[in-house]
């Protein structure tokens, strides 16, 4: 990979520096952001720590400036496993660095989390993120977004550059495919509310940014990007439901799934689905669309007969 590929300039004031950590679920990598032009600036998310190139191409990438403060988009290790070993570097940070993070007991009572977070914690310099929190680097303004769903304590945020207004949108939006979802009904929440927003570009925690001009009659590529994922989503469970309607007694959830992805054949992909499946009826159940039933010892999902 190309070192262009490793470090891009966004805009002004908004570098991403890739984590050197690709996999299956990362993709490329862990995308971070340097945001600011002056001599302390703020970093979003710190790859997993598991690369020292990576913190090469952050120093190269700062020159004399320092980072100050470290906003955290989620829990996961890929977005946070480097805290530590950033707050031991001085060529890197300030003495003074502080750490965001949202506050969740069950995702930051972990023992890996806490792990992940102990020298941040030992320093005293962790602190919580609270919705729609503002974080000023220089002349540019960054504004928390509490965004669930990938996670329960994930939080995206808006940032303007030259006039416009982008989001950084960790693992709630990637740059290519779909992300991995936590709790659905909280998700879609999370989408309409990006949505409202209208970024003109998002910066994602993975894969390559989303931006472009404005076009008639579809707008801006990033807003579209985000109806498609709601679409999507709203696709998959009407098929669901005409599923459970075609059948009154009740679906096994793998019989559901076949239906549904009639044309995946891979069984790691197949087990993906299944849980794609059960996250959407979760989320109709909490409407109370659909119930959970015990059917000669099976579990089967039916329609409720007032929705029917």
């Amino acid at each position: 990979m190309d070192k262009a590929s490793l470090v891009e300039r966004i805009s002004r004031g908004i570098v991403r520096v890739l984590g050197l950590n690709p996999g299956p679920f990362t993709l490329q990598g862990t995308n971070t952001y340097i945001i600011g032009h002056g001599k302390q600036r703020l970093l979003v998310d710190t790859g997993d720590g598991s690369r020292p190139e990576y913190f090469t191409l952050l120093r190269e990438s700062l020159g004399t400036s320092r980072i100050d403060k470290i906003l955290l988009t989620h829990w996961h290790a890929d977005h946070i496993g480097g805290v530590n070993q950033l707050l031991e570097m001085p060529d890197i940070v300030t003495t003074g660095c502080t750490v965001y993070k949202r506050r969740d007991q069950d995702c930051d009572g972990q023992p890996e989390v806490q792990k992940m977070l102990a020298g941040a914690v030992r320093r005293g310099c962790l602190r919580d993120i609270v919705d729609s929190q503002e974080f000023l680097v220089d002349d540019l303004l960054l504004r928390a977004v509490f965004t669930p769903g990938h996670t329960t304590d994930h939080v995206a945020f808006t940032v303007n550059s030259d006039s416009d207004l982008m989001l950084l949108t960790g693992d709630h939006i990637l740059g290519q495919g779909t992300t991995v979802v936590h709790e659905l009904g909280s998700y879609m929440e999370s989408l309409s509310r990006v949505l409202a927003i209208r970024p003109v570009a998002l910066l994602p925690g993975h894969g390559p940014v989303i931006s472009g001009k404005y076009c008639e009659p579809d707008g801006y590529r990033s807003i579209r990007v985000i109806e498609e994922y709601i679409r999507h989503r709203n696709m998959r469970e009407q098929q669901i439901l005409d599923v459970l309607a075609s059948d009154g007694r009740g679906w096994r959830l793998e019989d559901i799934t076949r239906v549904v992805y009639k044309d995946i054949t891979d069984p790691k992909i197949i087990l993906a689905a299944q849980n794609n499946t059960l996250l959407h009826l979760k989320k109709l159940q909490a409407e109370n669309r659909v119930q959970c039933l015990e059917v000669d010892h099976e579990i089967r999902w039916a329609l409720i007969r007032s929705n029917i």
